[in-house]
């Protein structure tokens, strides 16, 4: 009797097992359809091309600039830090300042959020960003 039991019980979980597995694909087969299906090009879901810019930067990589605008976020690195600034204009810029990039290292001073600054260095583009690696901090 009790094999019977522990026969009936082995099978019964082999077929929960085989069940959940079957389900799990055909979850996985359906979310790759509806990938497929949302990427399809019809008048309802049709992007606006108008809206996104795939023109030249407007500063060339290792291009040296000067920016002054104010602090709006800082992330601290390992030998400096990050700061985000923003100008009078509105255009966005990411300041990376660390003692081994300056030109003089004693320039370097911490910065905090709402700090009006002037950097000058040279540009990568990154993406959408423009990160400038600051040999000037005034």
């Amino acid at each position: 009797m009790k094999i019977k039991v522990l026969s009936v019980a082995v099978l019964l979980a082999a077929m929960l097992f085989t069940a959940c597995n079957n389900k799990k694909e055909t979850n996985e087969q359906e979310a790759v359809t509806e990938i497929v299906d949302t990427t399809a090009t019809t008048p309802e879901n049709e992007v606006a091309t108008d809206t996104i810019s795939f023109g030249k930067p407007e500063h060339k990589d290792g291009e040296v600039i000067e920016v002054t605008g104010e602090v709006t976020e800082i992330n601290q690195g390992k030998d400096g830090y990050t700061a985000k600034l923003k100008t009078a204009e509105g255009k966005a810029f990411a300041a990376t300042i660390s003692i081994p990039n300056l030109d003089n290292p004693k320039q370097y001073r911490a910065v905090k959020a709402g700090d009006k600054i002037t950097v000058k260095g040279e540009v990568t583009n990154l993406e959408s960003d423009v990160l400038i690696i600051v040999r000037e901090l005034k």
